[in-house]
């Protein structure tokens, strides 16, 4: 059975500004991410980012990229 994804356009990751205000679509798991608000929201590419989508992490790694984007969280979830 296929896993369900959604695609967002990306501005940013990790606290870096890719400089790209076209964004970058990504797609990602809903069951591997934690969304969070970004009360800030900081501009990453000249764009007004408001959510932080973190990743989980997986084995073996740990670490847990986290990038940015200007949709809400309430607009993914309806993703």
């Amino acid at each position: 059975m296929a896993q369900a994804m959604f695609a967002v356009s990306i501005y940013g990751a990790n606290q870096n500004d890719w400089n790209n205000s076209n964004g970058v679509t990504m797609g990602f798991s809903p069951t591997q991410v934690v969304l969070r608000n970004l009360p800030d929201q900081p501009s990453y590419s000249g764009v007004t980012c408001k959510t932080a989508i973190q990743l989980l992490p997986t084995a073996p790694s740990p670490i847990q990229p986290v990038y940015y984007t200007a949709k809400t969280v309430a607009e993914i979830i309806a993703l």
